[in-house]
């Protein structure tokens, strides 16, 4: 679905959970944040792991989705060991997707800013969740750069699927423009640019670069990121110039990705 995302629609989730008849003992821990006790039911009763229910407004009180309790618990920012609970409890759990937008875990846990050793276990278990779309052509990346992300959370996403870098959403976002848009650090810009070069002359379908996007706002490192992605197109212009050759592609090949170990308004 071509829906309009705004601003706080990617940047974060707003949970707003209705309790239906019936709840299973274990959602009602993690809509607690009782994590000790989700550890425990896990262990007591590991079925309750792979009973989907529909929680009404799931996605910013809009969007109403049919979910497992472990898309709830990356919702709500659980803990490491309590997600490796719910893993081991229901190993499928990882690589299922909600219903409203498809995402995996690891979508909502970039999305609601998760930190890197949550980010780690879900890759660890399902590595390949970093090289999955949601419905809106987002990756994980795409949300971790929206929500202030570690570089290490960065770094961990690129060394899974170093390609993502370099794709764009429905929109013609790629990570480095999500990043620009909302002010991430100056080191989860030169991680993407090192992972994907070319970002710095791309243009979202509106015709912004990550330059136009990060003269817009005010954030701690934009002098640093202005300088940076003028740096980039110095060179890049002065080689055009002596050659002629339009040298810009969208990337089709990956020996364009260096391997490393939004209805938007612009």
């Amino acid at each position: 679905r071509n829906i309009p995302i705004h601003k706080t629609e990617i940047r974060k989730i707003t949970m707003f959970f209705h309790v239906f008849h019936g709840l299973s003992h274990l959602n009602q821990y993690i809509l607690n944040e009782d994590w000790n006790a989700v550890k425990n039911q896990c262990e007591l009763h590991p079925r309750e792991a792979k009973v989907w229910t529909t929680r009404t407004g799931f996605f910013d009180g809009e969007h109403d989705s049919h979910v497992l309790p472990i898309h709830q618990a990356c919702a709500l920012h659980a803990p490491r060991d309590a997600l490796n609970a719910l893993i081991l409890a229901y190993p499928q759990g990882v690589h299922s997707k909600e219903t409203s937008f498809r995402r995996f875990p690891i979508h909502i846990s970039c999305q609601s800013g998760a930190t890197v050793d949550v980010i780690e276990l879900l890759l660890s278990f399902y590595p390949e969740g970093a090289n999955a779309q949601d419905e809106l052509g987002r990756y994980p990346i795409h949300y971790a750069c929206s929500n202030g992300a570690s570089p290490k959370v960065v770094e961990a996403l690129l060394n899974a699927h170093p390609r993502s870098a370099a794709h764009t959403d429905i929109h013609g976002w790629l990570p480095i423009h999500v990043a620009c848009h909302f002010g991430a650090s100056l080191e989860v810009v030169q991680k993407l640019l090192i992972a994907y070069p070319n970002a710095v002359t791309m243009k979202t379908d509106k015709g912004s670069t990550p330059l136009k996007l990060i003269k817009k706002i005010n954030c701690k490192d934009k002098n640093q990121i202005i300088s940076l992605l003028e740096s980039e197109l110095v060179p890049r212009k002065q080689n055009a110039q002596s050659t002629a050759i339009p040298i810009y592609s969208s990337c089709a090949s990956e020996s364009c990705i260096r391997r490393r170990p939004f209805q938007h308004a612009a």
